[in-house]
């Protein structure tokens, strides 16, 4: 049977995905205790982020334990291990993700007085190494941007003046140095092989977007978006799956930024999609994570949902749910045991399992701790 033909509709029940989600949590809680990193993207603080989501969705008390338990390993590690600051793996990512946790309702805390020492190191280690960053979310100055601007937007509910001040002048000293990066041409604005999350261009206008908004160096984010715009407008993506992501960063800085030749460029590029190609062609059957997969793709789509309105770069659940449970890496093979253990939010089950509880609504009880 071949499962990747356009013309073969295939229809997956509710039972269908409460089945993937008790094999995806078995395969968790299995390893959640091993010793993992313990950062966002890739670590431990991800897997914390799905552990909430599942236990608000299934109302299980046994989870709601689990998931305090690790955010309070984190914690406690944070003070005795040597953690890079980065938002891959590093503090920055972790200041980020606890603060979506208190946002969220999952965690009480005052989020000023919680990440104050994470901030204090996090500073000292960029005041130190500046002028000497990359670009990428990984380790460079988008992750640190997405840190910094997240940090100032919470107190700014919480009107903590020094922070904000704090908070407002770091940002604008990481624009500028993402400027100069950009106006050097040491960032990757070529479209890369295949999807990837990583690429760097559509996430420098989504944090530009975030700056503009929260007002931190306006003009230089003005100034950036005028250099950018020549590679924008020449830029049709030979993969379907890296337009729609080019789609939700320029869609993202028109939100903020009114240019007619970047709205025409967007309506190109929205005319030029099939998602059925991105679906079918683009993504193996190993394309399944948020990184690199459908689980990506429909972050992407909602995202894009949000800002324009539009459907249309969604898949459905039932493509979703199709690409995810046909994987060969669910296959008893040893060749994927890494990946059954692999706790990651971006490259592991907890993005997978994540994306079937926020996008497919499976709520009730699951039943997911009886065994």
């Amino acid at each position: 049977m071949v499962f990747y033909s356009c013309s073969i509709i295939y229809f997956i029940d509710m039972a269908h995905v409460e089945e993937k989600l008790h094999e995806i949590n078995c395969y968790l809680l299995r390893n959640s205790k091993d010793e993992n990193e313990l950062g966002l993207f890739n670590g431990k603080l991800g897997l914390t982020i799905y552990l909430y989501n599942l236990a608000h969705k299934s109302e299980s008390q046994n989870i709601q334990e689990m998931a305090d338990n690790l955010i309070g390993e984190i914690y406690e590690k944070i003070g005795s291990s040597k953690l890079s600051t980065d938002f891959s793996s590093g503090l920055a990512g972790i200041a980020w993700g606890i603060s979506h946790l208190v946002n969220s309702d999952f965690v009480d805390a005052d989020l000023d007085d919680t990440l104050s020492e994470l901030d204090d190191k996090i500073f000292k280690f960029l005041n130190v190494q500046k002028g000497d960053f990359s670009v990428n979310i990984q380790s460079g100055l988008i992750g640190y941007l997405f840190y910094c601007l997240d940090r100032l937007e919470n107190s700014l509910k919480s009107k903590h003046s020094s922070n904000i001040y704090i908070f407002h002048m770091l940002g604008a000293s990481l624009l500028n140095q993402l400027g100069q990066l950009i106006e050097e041409e040491k960032y990757q604005d070529k479209e890369p092989q295949s999807f990837s999350l990583f690429w760097d261009l559509p996430l420098v206008l989504i944090v530009l977007t975030k700056a503009k908004k929260l007002k931190v160096n306006a003009n230089k984010v003005d100034r950036i978006v005028d250099f950018l715009l020549p590679s924008l407008l020449s830029l049709l993506p030979r993969l379907h799956s890296n337009r729609v992501y080019l789609l939700l960063g320029i869609e993202s800085i028109l939100v903020e930024i009114h240019n007619s030749s970047l709205r025409n460029h967007a309506d190109l590029l929205k005319n030029s999609i099939n998602l059925k190609s991105i679906i079918y062609k683009e993504y193996n059957n190993l394309n399944i994570c948020l990184v690199d997969g459908i689980c990506g793709l429909k972050l992407i789509g909602n995202r894009l949902s949000e800002i324009t309105g539009e459907n249309s770069f969604v898949p459905t659940g039932e493509q979703v749910l199709q690409k995810i449970n046909l994987a060969a890496c669910w296959e008893d093979n040893d060749f994927y045991s890494h990946f059954k253990k692999s706790i990651g939010l971006f490259s592991g089950l907890s993005g997978i399992g994540w994306i079937l509880l926020e996008d497919l609504n499976v709520v009730e009880k699951l039943g997911l701790l009886n065994d």
